[in-house]
This record gives structure tokens, sequence and C-alpha cells, in this order.
């Protein structure tokens, strides 16, 4: 037994600045083979991959995305939810299994098997030297980015993944992580909410240092004002609305 994997898990920091070398081919095939390998509910598979190096896909995403490492990187992969070839079986089979990925469980099942291979193909990238970063904010306009990648019914863009070599003065670090002690909960949850806030407290002023040394006290924000800055402001209000026209929810 050895400690590589949990090192390297350690070690992953989001990397938001890239050298501008390309990843190759083969080592894609790779990481997609090894998110592959990740779980899948039911072998239901319920995920599409789609690898973008054509630079004006890349230019068309980053204006949904507003963020330049949608283009400057070494690879570019968008995470679908696809239940288009579910529903081809539904034709095909004459049976009803709409009821199943129109549902409310079928978008828990889907986007939790989508998650899994991209945290797989994360890994990977790390473990072979890549950095790596999730785009969200590709959901700022899901029309869109259905519309630049010609999606179909039954599928739906949760977010991206920038891959590439670190650029030489990227110099990212791990962000501090709630204490275990805070997120594990031993066979049932502890509701206590004085002691939630005591935690929350003690967090706040090690995320506040983190900042503080990392800016040359620039920053110095607490880890709940940045969560209720967050939270307090509307955030993608027409999710639904585009789920529906996705074909989902409607169960």
């Amino acid at each position: 037994m050895t400690d590589y994997v949990y090192n390297l898990l350690k070690q992953h920091h989001s990397v938001r600045k890239f050298n501008p070398n390309d990843i190759p081919e083969e080592t894609i095939k790779e990481l997609i083979e090894a998110g592959q390998n990740a779980s899948t509910s039911s072998y239901l598979q319920t995920y599409s991959i789609i690898g973008i190096n054509d630079p004006t896909i890349k230019e068309q995403l980053k204006e949904v995305s507003g963020q330049p490492y949608v283009v400057e990187n070494g690879y570019l992969l968008v995470f679908v939810m696809d239940y288009y070839r579910h529903a081809t079986i539904n034709d095909d089979k004459k049976v009803d299994m709409s009821v199943s990925f129109e549902s409310a469980e079928g978008l828990l099942v889907g986007a939790i098997d989508v998650a899994l291979v991209a945290q797989n193909i994360a890994v990977t990238a790390e473990d072979k030297g890549y950095g790596m970063v999730y785009l969200g904010s590709l959901r700022n306009d899901v029309a869109r980015v259905k519309d630049i990648l010609g999606l179909p019914e039954h599928t739906f863009p949760l977010f991206g993944m920038a891959l590439g070599e670190p650029a030489d003065d990227e110099n990212g670090e791990p962000k501090p992580r709630l204490p275990l002690e805070h997120i594990f909960h031993q066979n049932k949850y502890n509701s206590d909410k004085e002691r939630q806030r005591q935690e929350i407290e003690a967090f706040d002023q090690t995320v506040s240092e983190y900042y503080r040394n990392r800016t040359n006290g620039e920053r110095s924000e607490t880890w709940s004002d940045q969560i209720a800055g967050f939270m307090s402001s509307k955030q993608r209000l027409e999710m639904l609305e585009q789920l529906n026209k996705s074909g989902f929810i409607k169960q």
C-alpha cells in the first residue's frame, strides 16, 4: 500500500494559466478511457464528452464563459449529460423509458455520472503532469452552448474542463478546505448549530489568513463572507426552463 493517490489529490488546485502547448491526441484518448472506467449508475453511462481544439469554437465558448483560459489551454473538454442514446433505445424497443430520463431522479443520475467521469479525467490528467480547471461558467448561456455544439434533445452541457501544461509562472496552491470534523458525520448528521457556527468561525480565520498571505494583504475576506455574497445573488434563474427545453424534469 502507498499514499501516492492520496498525496496527488492533496496537491490539487485549479490551474488557470497554461503553456501554449497542445496535448497529444493519444493522451486525450487515454484521459477519456480513464473517465469511462468511473462507476456508472445501473450501467447507464449517461454522458458524452466533447473535445474541442477548434480555435473558432473555443472563442465562441469564451464569449459564454468570459474566461480567457477557455481559449488559452492545451485542450478543452465539455461534459454533457446525455440521454439521447437512451431516447433512441426507447424508440427502437417500443417501450416507455421517458419516465426515467425525463424525471428528477434521471437528472440526478445523469449529473452524478458526468461528475464521476470528469473527476477520473481530472485526476488522471494531474497524474500525467497536466493542470486543469472546471468551467461551470459555460452554463452562463446554455442555449447558446447547445447551439454551438449541436446538442440534440435529451442532452445538457453541465460544465467544461480546460487542460494543459501549467504555465512556468503559474503559482497556484491548494485552498483550505473545511475541517474533516465539520463535514464528516458518523452514523447520523450532527445538526448542533452552535458547533456549526464555531467551526465556521474558525475556518473563516483560516481562509482569511490564506488570502492575506497569498495577496500580501490585498485580500482578507472570510469563507462565510464569500458564500453569503455568492449565494445571495441571482444565479442562472433560467436553468429549470433550459432543462425543460432539453427534455428534462417533465415527470
